[in-house]
């Protein structure tokens, strides 16, 4: 029986700063098709761990070092219109090298905020859940 295709694999941070903020980015339109908020995420190459994902992405594209504090199951979810599933980790900043890809905005946000913020299909539930956890 042939095998099941396997669906894309992302990794995606919820980076925190030493003031309890979280990071998010969001591309231009010139980068991508998609313009709004997300979690700094990127898909898992062929035999890389989801781990190793996360800590590739966030230094090639926004110049941070990374410690990863917790990870979470997988969940199902649309990213950039395509089925995949999407791991998503605690992460604390561990060094800078001030480094951000060209034209991606980046924002650190406190928790309470990220409501103002129009966010991805992928990141919206995880960023609303965020959003309400600190809201009693």
């Amino acid at each position: 029986m042939p095998e099941k295709p396997r669906r894309p694999m992302y990794a995606a941070g919820l980076i925190e700063d030493s003031d309890g903020n979280v990071l998010i980015t969001r591309a231009p339109s010139a980068l991508s098709s998609e313009t709004r908020w997300r979690f700094p995420r990127g898909e898992v190459e062929k035999g890389e761990s989801p781990e190793a994902a996360m800590r590739r992405i966030v230094r090639a594209h926004l110049g941070l070092h990374i410690e990863i504090i917790a990870g979470q199951p997988p969940i199902a979810a649309a990213v950039n219109r395509v089925e995949a599933e999407l791991r998503y980790f605690f992460c604390g900043v561990a060094a800078e090298d001030s480094t951000t890809e060209a034209g991606v905005e980046v924002r650190w946000v406190a928790k309470g905020q990220l409501r103002e913020y129009d966010f991805d299909e992928a990141s919206i539930s995880v960023a609303r859940w965020l959003g309400e956890s600190i809201v009693k």
